[in-house]
């Protein structure tokens, strides 16, 4: 390789949006000085005012077009070839610093750099899944893996430098997009370890190595085996809920945690330690904070709240929240078939458990019973209009004697 395919290479690893972790089209520069694709960053800042990387609360709001990044991305992108997007050599030359011992952890900073390049060269040169699959044959996908393994007893002992070594970590493995079978070998290998790791990473992690863990802990738990989602330690749940607690957290990192509370807690008593986490706190916070415009996110969190319900001790938590059944009610109609199944399923188990006056009558005061009754009265799907008619009939009795029952549902 020539001194000016070095040089370029080098800047390549800047040129994935900190947000997206794709290739900038558009690059603009925040007040704290940290480039973003200007369509990421303008999503981000339509509900938060800090910014990603630095956490720093932006006082000026203003987007600069980065034009040097832009015109060192679009020269990269010109001059890279498909000849030159893998080197045999410097294959080698990544699998010997990531394999040595002996390589200290800015080596092993320096291979994943070159690891990020090669995938970036790749793709551009349209050569990105034989990229891929030469990584993964070669070994480096378990050698990456391995960088993120760490005993939780060290914890506390983990340097600067090494941190930033995970994290480069867990973003460069999300990347290499491993194969179901490589990550199913390697999430499972030693108890999950990775798992453990990927927890930890959630709770101590940069704002990039936290999006790379979810991300990366969601395909995890689409592959790993039944028997390793049911004796989940309670560390994965806990970080994930810290995570769902920060009002920060991106879209893209919130779904897919919320993925993965979905794939795990009807396993095992998955859900008990849910409950002991808060995350039905959690769950109803989200639900008030971000209204019902994301239609899939509210969707998940409901189906996330189902499953909490299906325990005495969610629905008791659920119903002892403030704004609990009133944040369910609010999604019965107005939002989407999906949301207001969900939202109906939510009520039919607390209705049907926790049945008493004082559930009745908090439905009726937050309208509950009114949506109730607009949606069954209105065109959707048959079952959900079913367990509507239950819950109804449950309270139908109570209900109808109160001052706030709707005259219009009277016989």
């Amino acid at each position: 390789m020539d001194m000016s395919q070095h040089g370029r290479s080098g800047y390549r690893p800047f040129f994935l949006c900190p947000i997206s972790l794709e290739i900038m089209e558009d690059p603009v520069t925040v007040a704290t000085g940290v480039s973003y694709d200007r369509r990421s960053i303008s999503r981000w800042l339509a509900d938060h005012d800090t910014c990603p990387v630095t956490n720093q609360r932006l006082t000026d709001l203003t987007l600069t077009p980065n034009s040097t990044l832009l015109r060192l991305i679009r020269s990269w992108s010109t001059t890279t070839t498909i000849a030159a997007f893998v080197s045999f050599p410097e294959l080698s030359e990544i699998l010997r610093d990531l394999r040595d011992r002996s390589v200290h952890s800015d080596g092993k900073l320096r291979a994943l750099k070159k690891i990020k390049t090669l995938l970036l060269r790749g793709a551009d040169a349209g050569g990105c899944v034989d990229t891929l699959l030469s990584m993964e044959e070669a070994g480096v996908t378990s050698l990456v893996a391995s960088l993120l393994i760490c005993e939780p007893s060290s914890y506390s002992e983990i340097t600067d430098e090494l941190n930033v070594l995970i994290d480069e970590a867990a973003v460069t493995l999300h990347l290499l997009k491993p194969s179901s079978e490589t990550l199913k070998v390697v999430s499972e290998r030693n108890e999950g370890e990775l798992i453990a790791s990927l927890a930890s990473l959630l709770q101590r992690g940069s704002y990039q190595g936290r999006v790379g863990a979810a991300l990366l802990l969601s395909s995890i738990f689409e592959v790993v085996g039944e028997e390793l989602k049911s004796r989940l330690p309670s560390d994965v749940i806990e970080a994930a809920v810290e995570v769902l607690k920060d009002q920060n957290a991106s879209r893209r990192t919130t779904m897919a945690l919320l993925t993965v509370l979905l794939e795990v807690l009807p396993r095992g008593d998955n859900r008990c330690k849910a409950v002991e986490t808060g995350l039905v706190e959690v769950m109803v916070e989200l639900l008030v904070e971000d209204g019902a415009v994301d239609k899939r996110k509210c969707e998940v969190m409901l189906a996330v709240l189902e499953n909490m319900c299906r325990t005495a001790e969610g629905r008791a938590e659920l119903v002892a929240h403030p704004a609990g059944l009133a944040a369910v009610a609010a999604r019965l109609v107005g939002v989407s078939s999906e949301v207001t199944e969900w939202a109906v399923r939510v009520l039919v188990l607390v209705c049907r458990n926790c049945g008493g006056d004082a559930v009745a009558e908090e439905l009726m005061q937050v309208g509950g019973v009114t949506r109730l009754f607009a949606m069954v009265q209105m065109d959707g799907d048959r079952m959900t209009k079913m367990m509507a008619k239950k819950i109804l009939a449950m309270h139908m009795k109570k209900w109808s004697k109160s001052p706030c029952f709707p005259s219009y549902c009277l016989p």
